[in-house]
């Protein structure tokens, strides 16, 4: 009956395709009966698939159009099915573990370093041009051109003039206009205009080169005064080309205006505006913003403050002129700039509740003026944290986006203000679950406010939750985008023994162990310490016996390096009652040694605990040797224990006279401490 499968090659070509696939679902080895019966099967099957005529005629086939489809259409649907974890490290590092940064002095190096390869690439890009014309078929990307690529128009014209401006080059586009008025060259309006608007947003100055890149590493806090000094000088080049416009359109006045603000020139600047409304010369919404951010300076009262603003807002209002949300930040920045005079705070909420009247939604910015003007860190009088809370209810569930510098100072100044008036771990992730929210994590800012944001986070946090939600944090942050300082670290330590989590110790290990924190002796100390308090179950015990076994065996590797983990008697003291814990006396004894014959562990002894069971399982095994090194050693240290121990190794009755008087000394000597001490205590 049995047949080979080579049967199937006899089977009618149609059913070739069919019987494979019952071949792949079924081991076949059966009679030419059992074959024919399933080829059976197999027809009857297809059959019942084949759609069957209608009885009105055959059914039509409809074929679906084609869908046009972009080229990265599938690498589109691929990339939608896999979610970026904001905690790994940079692609371009995975090959290279070592070049994988965690400490925020890291991470600034690399970038540092990966900033200056950018530039060194825009230099060879702008010296070198020929070289790389048959890399790219588009243009370049505008990060990489470079400033020394040279110009197009080299005689001073009115192209020449838009080509420097246009590359934000303004000392040369002043030597171009400079050029052009001295030989008589005709400029039009609107080219003067595009030279006035370069000169008022920067100063009449070459502007900084820095890169997107740079200021993220170091950012830059020149702003951040809150009574700035005025940095306009007056009839400088841009008053110059104002004055000599052909024209005097609202564009212009609006240019210098603005310029006149920017730079804090605040009699200039009303100086201006009241020409204007002398002269009916409309003003635009970002030009009233600007001038309503000077009204608190050099002002003597609250009342002059608020007359000022009340103006502004009430020609905005007579004008025609929508505020914006940046209408009220600039009117509540003058409230920041004097929150600690009577009634800067009333006015601040009433300027919040006009801004809800207009229809406005408060940005983050608007939360940050709010943040400096009720909770200013370095105000150190008890604050109430009502209108914290509202602020946090309303914007719970919103998703925030960028549109000033101020929004991504809100989350770290809002931590801050946590972390110094009520440290309470609620607010604290509520605040986090904010930043969480879409896309609101954006607004963290730059590197320096990263840091410190998750550090008083931490700071806040790990002292008063559970370490389950400690863990869940750290987890979501830890190494890549925040590495805790050693402080942050032993709170950590701290909150385990206080819940008895001591599982989460080998997590914490695999990152402290590769981020060399372990050099701190403070760091290492504390963390071996709490894996010794106490016994844990098999499996956890054993993790701690090889976390200790890797720490010697590095320390033994690199006995020569400066940087060497920080070793030393009280570490060796916990690991000895790690493998004792552990039912692995073998290894503590080498511990032991390892200590005795290294001088440089000396530093600090180990604890009377680890020698006294240590002891215990000497005189069990009947090490005698080993028993009266350890009872020396506790003898110079804590004496307490000695005569008990001496008692139990005396005994035995294989101790030669001389081990039995030399251990008899010990105890008297111990008894002789332990009565003078406590005569001395009298």
């Amino acid at each position: 009956m049995a047949a080979s499968l080579k049967i199937t090659a006899k089977l009618p070509v149609i059913f070739g395709k069919c019987f494979l696939n019952a071949r792949c679902i079924r081991d076949f080895s059966s009679c030419s009966v059992c074959l024919a019966k399933a080829q059976r099967n197999i027809k009857e099957k297809a059959n019942e698939q084949r759609p069957q005529p209608s009885k009105g005629g055959a059914k039509s086939i409809v074929i679906p159009r084609k869908i046009e489809r972009s080229s990265t259409a599938i690498l589109e649907a691929l990339a939608s099915t896999v979610r970026a974890d904001a905690n790994q490290p940079m692609y371009m590092d995975i090959d290279d573990p070592h070049l994988l940064s965690t400490a925020d002095r890291l991470k600034k190096n690399h970038m540092a370093a990966k900033d200056s390869g950018r530039k060194a690439a825009q230099t060879m890009l702008a010296l070198y041009p020929d070289y790389f014309t048959q890399i790219w078929e588009e243009p370049l990307p505008e990060t990489l051109n470079s400033p020394f690529e040279g110009y197009k128009y080299q005689e001073a014209s009115e192209a020449a003039l838009i080509e420097r401006i246009q590359k934000r080059q303004v000392k040369d586009a002043i030597e171009v206009y400079k050029s052009c008025k001295a030989s008589d060259y005709p400029l039009s309006q609107e080219s003067q205009e595009q030279l006035l608007e370069l000169l008022t947003v920067f100063n009449s100055k070459e502007p900084d080169r820095s890169s997107a890149l740079s200021n993220f590493i170091n950012p830059s806090f020149a702003l951040s005064s809150p009574f700035p000094a005025c940095t306009w000088e007056k009839g400088n080049l841009a008053e110059q080309v104002y004055n000599s416009l052909p024209e005097k359109t609202p564009t212009a006045y609006c240019l210098l205006l603005r310029g006149m603000a920017a730079n804090f020139d605040k009699e200039g600047a009303l100086t201006l505006y009241n020409e204007m409304k002398v002269a009916n010369v409309p003003v635009d919404v970002s030009t009233y913003n600007k001038l309503l951010s000077l009204a608190s300076l050099d002002a003597a009262s609250m009342d002059e403050i608020t007359q000022t603003l009340e103006s502004i807002l009430q020609d905005m209002k007579a004008a025609g002129v929508q505020p914006n949300v940046g209408t009220f930040n600039c009117a509540l920045s003058n409230c920041r700039r004097i929150s600690k005079w009577t009634g800067a705070r009333k006015y601040a909420l009433s300027l919040v509740a006009e801004m809800k009247a207009c229809g406005l939604e408060p940005e983050l910015s608007t939360f940050y003026e709010l943040m400096h003007i009720f909770y200013y860190v370095r105000d150190k009088s008890s604050k109430t944290p009502e209108l914290f809370e509202n602020i946090l209810d309303y914007m719970d569930g919103k998703e925030y986006t960028l549109s000033s510098e101020n929004d991504a100072l809100f989350f770290r100044n809002a931590m801050k203000v946590i972390a110094t008036f009520f440290p309470d771990s609620k607010l604290a992730l509520k605040l986090h679950r904010i930043l969480k929210f879409g896309q609101n994590s954006k607004a963290l800012g730059h590197r320096q406010l990263v840091f410190t944001y998750y550090k008083e986070l931490l700071s806040v946090v790990t002292p008063l939750e559970h370490t389950d939600v400690v863990m869940d944090l750290y987890q979501s942050i830890a190494p890549y985008i925040f590495l805790p300082s050693s402080d942050t670290y032993r709170l950590i330590l701290e909150n385990i023994e206080m819940h008895d989590t001591h599982h989460y110790l080998p997590q914490l290990f695999a990152d402290l162990f590769w981020t060399s924190q372990f050099k701190d002796t403070e760091m290492l100390g504390p963390f071996v310490h709490a894996m010794a308090t106490q016994k844990h179950s098999q499996e956890l015990q054993q993790q701690f016996s090889d976390i200790t076994s890797t720490l010697l065996e590095s320390w033994e590797q690199n006995r020569e390096r400066r940087d060497n983990i920080g070793l030393d008697g009280s570490v060796i003291g916990d690991m000895i009652l790690i493998y004792i814990n552990n039912n692995e006396p073998k290894k503590a004894m080498s511990a032991f040694r390892l200590y005795l014959d290294d001088k440089s562990l000396h530093q600090a002894e180990p604890g009377v605990e680890s020698l006294t069971k240590l002891t215990e399982h000497s005189i069990a095994v009947k090490d005698y040797k080993s028993t009266g090194e350890l009872l020396t050693m506790m003898l110079s240290t804590d004496s307490s224990n000695v005569p008990g121990l001496v008692e139990q190794v005396l005994k035995s009755t294989e101790l030669s006279d001389q081990e039995r008087n030399y251990l008899q000394g010990l105890a008297q000597e111990a008894s002789s401490e332990s009565s003078s001490s406590d005569s001395d205590s009298d």
